[in-house]
C-alpha cells in the first residue's frame, strides 16, 4: 500500500474519531462550565503523568517492535492485558495513598478519585496498546469506529442527563467509564479479529528485554514532553493571584482546542513512524514532511485571521458563556501549534530512524524555556503569558529538530517557504483520490 493510501485511510477513520472527541469536549464543557471542566481536565492531566511513569512508557516500545514485526502481535496483545491490570492496580493504590495522606481529601471522596484513576489509567493504557497493534497492521477503520461509537453514546447520555439534579456526577462518572469501555472494546476486537485466543503466549525474556530497553529510553523523552506540553497547567492553577479556577478552565480548553488542531499532523505521524521504522517509503516521507510544513504554515495564517475576527464570539457560543477568556490564549498559542504540527512529523521521523535522542534534547531546551518563562510571565500576564511562553518553547524545539532533519536530508532551507499550488494539488490527490478506500 502506498504512503498516500495509508494517509487517506488514516485520515478518514481517525478523523471520524476526533470529530466525535470534539463533540464530547463541547458537551462536557457546556455541562460542567469552565471551572468544572478545568477541574476534570486538570485531574486527567495528573493521572496521565502517573500513567506515563508507572507504565514505563511501554506503548512506545510496542510502536517500534510491532511496526517492524519483531515481536509477535499475539504476544504483545496478551502482554498488554497483564501489564494494564498490574499498572492499574498499582496506580489506584498510589492515588488512594496520595489523596488520603498527602492531599488530605475528605474520605467520602477518596473512592471517587480511585475510580477516576483506575478507569482512566486502565482505559488509556488499553487504547494506546491496541491502537498501536491495529495501526501496525494498517487497520485504521476498526479501532476508530469503536472509539467513535462509544463517544456518540457518551454524548447522548450527557445530553439526556444534563437537566437532572445529579447531572454533574453523571457526566463525570460517565466520562471516565467511557474511557475504560473504549479500551476494553479495542482489546476484545483485536483479539477476536486476529484470533489471538488461539495463540496465548507472552514475549520471551529476550523480547521483553528489547521492549523494556526501548521503552525506558522513550520514557525519558515522553516525560520531558509531558512537562513541556502540560506543566503550564500547574503554573496556572497555583498562581492564584493572577489566575482563577475559571481562568484555568479557559486556558486548558484553549490548550485542548490547540491539541485538536494537531489531529491531522498526528494522523500523518501515525503513518510516518511505522513506515520509517520498517524502512519503507523513507524518501517519500522526507518529501512529504517538507510539503506538510508549507501547507501547515498557510493554514496557520488562515486560522489566525479567523480567530482574530470571530474568536471572542465563537468560543463562548460553542463551549458556554463561562469560556469568555479563550480568544487571546488561543491566538497566542497558534504559532506554537504550528511548531507542534511539524514536530509531530519530525518526532515520528526521528523515532522511526532510531534517533530518539534528538527528540529528547529538543524537549529539554523547550522545557527550560517553559519553566523560566512561566515563572516570570504568568504572575504578570496570567493565562496570556502562559500561552505566549508555550508558543516560544515549542518554536525553540522545532528549530532544533529542523536543524537535525536538514543534516540528515541536505536541501536548501528555502524549500520550507517555496509555496506553490502543487502542494495543495498533492494534498487534494492524497485526500480525494478514488482509491482512498482500496
Amino acid at each position: 500500500m502506498t504512503f498516500e493510501k495509508l494517509l487517506q485511510q488514516s485520515l478518514v477513520w481517525r478523523g471520524l474519531y476526533f470529530v466525535t472527541l470534539l463533540l464530547v469536549n463541547i458537551v462536557v464543557s457546556r455541562s460542567l462550565q469552565a471551572d468544572g471542566t478545568g477541574w476534570i481536565y486538570y485531574l486527567t492531566n495528573f493521572f496521565s503523568f502517573i500513567l506515563l511513569v508507572a507504565s514505563l512508557s511501554m506503548e512506545s516500545g510496542y510502536t517500534f517492535y510491532a511496526a517492524g514485526n519483531i515481536i509477535s502481535h499475539h504476544k504483545l496483545a496478551w502482554f498488554s492485558l497483564i501489564w494494564t491490570f498490574l499498572i492499574s492496580i498499582v496506580s489506584a493504590i498510589g492515588v488512594s495513598i496520595y489523596f488520603k495522606n498527602i492531599k488530605s481529601i475528605h474520605t467520602d471522596y477518596i473512592d471517587n478519585y480511585v475510580f477516576y484513576a483506575a478507569t482512566y489509567i486502565a482505559g488509556i493504557l488499553l487504547i494506546n496498546f491496541f491502537m498501536v497493534l491495529f495501526y501496525a497492521q494498517k487497520n485504521y477503520a476498526a479501532p476508530n469506529i469503536l472509539l467513535s461509537l462509544v463517544n456518540i453514546v457518551l454524548i447522548i447520555l450527557i445530553v439526556i442527563d444534563s437537566k437532572t439534579t445529579k447531572s454533574y456526577n453523571v457526566v463525570v462518572n460517565s466520562y471516565f467509564f467511557s474511557i475504560l469501555l473504549q479500551g476494553i472494546l479495542l482489546a476484545i476486537a483485536f483479539i477476536y479479529l486476529n484470533k489471538s485466543f488461539k495463540f496465548i503466549a507472552l514475549p520471551n525474556k529476550s523480547s521483553f528485554k528489547l521492549l523494556l530497553n526501548y521503552s525506558l529510553i522513550a520514557l525519558t523523552s515522553n516525560v520531558i514532553f509531558f512537562f513541556v506540553y502540560r506543566i503550564d497547567y500547574w503554573f496556572v492553577k497555583y498562581n492564584t493571584e493572577s489566575c482563577t479556577p475559571a481562568d484555568l478552565g479557559n486556558y486548558i480548553q484553549a490548550s485542548k482546542l490547540g491539541q485538536m488542531l494537531l489531529i491531522i499532523p498526528q494522523i500523518f505521524a501515525s503513518v510516518i513512524f511505522p513506515q520509517t521504522a520498517s524502512g519503507e517509503l523513507r524518501e517519500n516521507i522526507t518529501q512529504a514532511i517538507i510539503v506538510f510544513f508549507r501547507v501547515f504554515f498557510q493554514v496557520l495564517l488562515f486560522v489566525i485571521i479567523i480567530v482574530s475576527i470571530i474568536g471572542k464570539w465563537l468560543f463562548p457560543t460553542v463551549f458556554g458563556a463561562s469560556f469568555n477568556n479563550m480568544a487571546m490564549p488561543v491566538l497566542l498559542l497558534l504559532p506554537g501549534i504550528f511548531s507542534l504540527s511539524v514536530l509531530c512529523l519530525l518526532s515520528a521521523y526521528f523515532g522511526g530512524v532510531g534517533k530518539v535522542k534528538i527528540n529528547v534534547v529538543g524537549g529539554v531546551y523547550a522545557l527550560i524555556v517553559v519553566i523560566i518563562g512561566n515563572i516570570i510571565f504568568i504572575p504578570l500576564y496570567g493565562i496570556n503569558g502562559a500561552a505566549a511562553v508555550s508558543s516560544i518553547a515549542y518554536t525553540v524545539n522545532l528549530l532544533y529538530s529542523l536543524y537535525h532533519f536538514f543534516k540528515d536530508n541536505p536541501m536548501p532551507l528555502k524549500l520550507l517557504f517555496s509555496f506553490n499550488t502543487n502542494d495543495w494539488k498533492w494534498v487534494k490527490n492524497m485526500l480525494f483520490h478514488k482509491t482512498a478506500t482500496s
